[in-house]
């Protein structure tokens, strides 16, 4: 085989490659759970969780959520280039990754999502 033949296999095998990795990431499903559900084994584990705002606190470059559901309440953090309009008792979906900060676990959102 001639390496020009060689090199444009080996470039559309990648190229489809990526491809595909990219469909699978955009339709793999994050799971929801409830807020009490969300323990420290599950640290750097991306979650999607339903709740309210319980409150507001806003510092230079992020906004400190207290998000709640039926079961708990929970801190996520979210930054201001990520933020849409939110008031306290907003109903809102977020996505993001578990963390622990100051001994307290929390979610650091990626996505967020007002429900009403």
């Amino acid at each position: 085989m001639k390496n020009s033949n060689l090199l444009k296999l080996s470039l559309a095998i990648s190229l489809l490659g990526l491809f595909t990795l990219l469909l699978i990431l955009e339709y793999s499903e994050i799971p929801f759970y409830e807020i009490e559900e969300i323990e420290e084994s599950q640290i750097e584990t991306r979650v999607k969780v339903q709740g309210s705002i319980a409150s507001i606190k806003e510092t230079p470059g992020l906004y400190i959520l207290k998000i709640k559901d039926q079961t708990g309440i929970i801190t996520a953090i979210v930054f201001k280039e990520k933020i849409i309009d939110i008031q306290k008792n907003s109903e809102v979906e977020v996505e993001g990754i578990i963390q622990k900060y100051q001994e307290e676990i929390e979610i650091i959102i990626d996505k967020i999502t007002i429900l009403k």
